[in-house]
């Protein structure tokens, strides 16, 4: 006779929470650790080799903004440097994050708000957090300046896209996607519709909004899949993401849809090659260190470390020491791997560094765009 079932533990599952943090901090700090190594075209081993390099700890550093420096003013939150030429330079405090996490807030304070995701929303809160921002894009910055012309904003992100002949595909909106696959983890449709509406926003080529909905159709395996679920099922999710994401997009913007088909395929293809020893991101198509910005390298390389590395240490140390837009693929892969391991598998020292930074500094840096108000998110 087999012995009696234990009863279920009372009370919620703190898994999906633990996962859901993780895939927020996770962000944050794959953000802060890759900053300073921004733009530096680093020296690493080969794949399947992991980097274990300079960068290890959340300390000060010293960051390349992408804005142009302000002899008169000094940038908020961080400290210009006063010989720094074109592009600034700015010293960041321990564990400060940047444009990648603040932008994650703005979708945060939204869907926390809202309950919902509203696309004229989050461009009044994106547009809000530019005079704050030390650190900006040129596709952002271009795309919040169209904002403010006079035309529909929510049509900004296509006009600027159509207006470079269809050639702007960078990681910006990806790397800041996050908080919708966590917010909407348990309803496809509407983590699917809002993925593709907040990168449009800004980043309007159908690679990043395919990418945004990949990416956070894996988020939703890894929180909602329970204790059993693996690494390959979110190879699975992300490219039912993709899939129903092209269907989407292709209903919502038909003029389009080639380039939609495309988008799938190509981001197919990085799934695909993610899951090989070597990611070719050192090859003559897509390169770490030449295709800067590119969303499907930043896409590719994401997805190879998460199947790859043995955590989620392992995992940022790698990606940041390789340079390039270290920050960007640092809080892209961060995301994904906390996602999967959950939030006590992320370092202690580098959670309380990010929560802490900036706890001396009053200001919409700490009172609005700091990384704790991602975690309100999971907060209920």
């Amino acid at each position: 006779m087999p012995p009696p079932r234990r009863p279920a533990p009372a009370g919620p599952d703190p898994l999906p929470g633990q996962r859901s943090r993780g895939a927020l901090l996770g962000l944050a700090i794959g953000d802060a650790l890759g900053a300073p190594l921004r733009g530096r075209n680093l020296v690493a081993p080969p794949f399947p080799g992991l980097a274990d390099g300079m960068r290890r700890h959340l300390g000060q550093g010293r960051m390349q903004s992408r804005l142009p420096a302000n002899p008169f003013e000094e940038a908020p939150g961080a400290y210009a440097d006063d010989s720094a030429q074109e592009p600034a330079q700015v010293e960041l405090r321990k564990g400060q994050v940047t444009d990648e996490t603040h932008l994650a807030c703005c979708i945060a304070w939204s869907l926390k708000e809202l309950k919902h995701y509203d696309a004229a929303d989050v461009a009044r809160r994106y547009r809000a957090w530019k005079p704050h921002a030390f650190d900006m894009t040129d596709a952002v910055r271009e795309s919040l300046e169209e904002m403010g012309s006079g035309m529909p904003v929510l049509s900004a992100g296509k006009r600027i896209w159509l207006r470079h002949h269809r050639k702007v595909f960078c990681h910006g909106s990806l790397s800041r996607t996050a908080p919708i696959g966590v917010f909407f983890a348990g309803n496809e449709q509407a983590r699917i519709q809002a993925s593709l509406e907040d990168s449009a926003l800004t980043h309007y080529d159908p690679r990043c909004q395919l990418a945004c909905a990949a990416l956070n159709s894996a988020l939703a395996r890894a929180i909602t899949g329970g204790a059993s679920v693996e690494k390959a099922d979110l190879i699975t999710a992300a490219k039912t993401g993709l899939s129903v994401g092209a269907a989407t997009l292709a209903r919502m913007a038909p003029e389009a849809v080639n380039e939609t088909t495309n988008a799938k395929n190509f981001l197919w293809e990085d799934l695909d090659r993610a899951q090989q020893p070597d990611p070719m991101l050192y090859g003559p198509e897509l390169h770490l260190h030449r295709n800067l910005g590119h969303v499907r390298v930043a896409f590719r390389l994401a997805f190879w470390e998460f199947l790859h590395a043995p955590s989620v240490e392992a995992g940022l140390v790698d990606v940041v020491n390789r340079g390039a837009d270290a920050d960007a693929h640092g809080a892209i892969s961060g995301a994904l791997l906390g996602a999967f391991h959950g939030e006590e598998a992320i370092p202690l020292e580098w959670r309380r560094m990010v929560l802490d930074a900036m706890n001396t500094v009053r200001g919409p840096l700490w009172n609005t765009y700091h990384p704790r108000h991602l975690l309100a998110l999971v907060a209920d």
